[in-house]
């Protein structure tokens, strides 16, 4: 059942990206890159705003609580899937302030491989559950 937890990360990190970056132009005020921390414009690739993140991490959380509910999971599949919205929100910037920037990615190939790296850290999270859980 803790495998639909990573299919449920891509969902909240698809969430998360969605609200961070709309709620963070818009109430996030000069967001910094997330490469240098320097101020940068509203809207431009990896730049990230803490507006913006709280949303993001919010709105992860959301669906991975609705995810969980859905489901019948425990706080195990919550968590996990939590997290890697959140890595993969992150990521997201990251491959925008390198790669889309240089113009070798464009939106739509940093938003799947952020969606995907948000389903493989959700799965190595699960790869490596047996070593923290008693039983």
């Amino acid at each position: 059942m803790l495998i639909f937890a990573v299919g449920l990360a891509a969902l909240a990190e698809a969430a998360a990206d969605t609200a961070s970056s709309e709620l963070g132009q818009v109430f996030g005020g000069r967001p910094r890159m997330i490469t240098t921390l320097r101020q940068v414009d509203p809207g431009d690739d990896g730049a990230m705003s803490l507006a913006g993140t709280l949303a993001g991490v919010a709105a992860a959380a959301v669906v991975a609580a609705a995810g969980t509910l859905a489901f019948q999971g425990g706080s195990v599949m919550f968590w996990i899937s939590c997290a890697g919205g959140v890595f993969g929100l992150l990521f997201d910037s990251l491959l925008g302030a390198t790669l889309e920037q240089r113009g070798w990615l464009n939106n739509d190939a940093v938003n799947f491989l952020s969606t995907g790296s948000a389903a493989a850290f959700a799965l190595t999270l699960l790869a490596f559950l047996p070593l923290f859980v008693k039983g």
